[in-house]
Parts: structure tokens; C-alpha cells; sequence
């Protein structure tokens, strides 16, 4: 089902990332914002950081945006499914105006590799 109502698309991408909270820290949660960080030490681009930015997602005037980090600090082991590929606006930002159930099981498969990479890398 496709949807256009940015509340819902959000409410829909916030179900996707919710899960993933069991094992992050929610920074925020709200009706327009979510956002989910990494609490531990990780090295990235050969610095250390005390935490580390996972995801979120944001209702926006004309959209709704999923930030991803995986994608940036590792582009070359994360694959962008078909269905949201033009979605992908910069390095890091999904941007949807609309969503439908492709586009919403592909992001669940992006954000389930998000993880599982980091996972790997940071023990989670």
C-alpha cells in the first residue's frame, strides 16, 4: 500500500528502526523524530569515538528522511536495494515523499545489513 501521508511514512520507517533499539540507545523519540546511537567505543576513519550514530528518521515539510550512517562509513559493504536507490539523496539521507510495501521491505533489508555490518565490526 502506498502512502503519501508523511506521518505515516514515518510512523511505517519508525517501525522498521525500532527493533535495532533493543541494542542502541533511542536519543529520541518523538512523534517526527527518531533517532537510535551506538553506546561504545568504535573506531571509524582511524579515530575513536565514545558512540556512533546508527540511524534516523525525521518528518521534514516535503518529506520524510531516514539518515543511515553504515552507508557512509562503509559504502563499499553496503548495498542499496533497487527500490530505494532514488531515494538516496548525498552520501547518507533516504528521502521519501511517498512509500510503498517494496520500498518499505527494502529498507528493512538496508537497515538489517546496517546492522549486521556493524555487528561485525563493533560487537554489538
Amino acid at each position: 500500500m502506498e502512502t503519501t501521508d508523511f506521518h505515516e511514512i514515518f510512523t511505517r520507517v519508525k517501525k522498521q528502526l525500532a527493533p535495532y533499539g533493543k541494542k542502541m540507545e533511542i536519543r529520541l523519540d518523538t512523534t517526527s523524530s527518531y533517532q537510535l546511537y551506538i553506546i561504545k567505543n568504535v573506531e571509524l576513519f582511524g579515530r575513536q569515538f565514545k558512540e556512533c550514530y546508527f540511524s534516523g528518521a525525521v518528518v521534514q515539510k516535503t518529506m520524510v528522511s531516514l539518515h543511515f550512517f553504515p552507508i557512509y562509513t562503509h559504502p563499499k559493504e553496503c548495498i542499496i536495494p533497487p527500490a530505494i536507490k532514488k531515494n538516496l539523496k548525498g552520501k547518507s539521507c533516504f528521502n521519501f515523499k511517498k512509500l510503498d510495501d517494496e520500498q518499505e521491505k527494502a529498507l528493512g533489508l538496508l537497515l538489517k545489513d546496517g546492522f549486521d555490518l556493524y555487528n561485525k565490526k563493533f560487537d554489538l
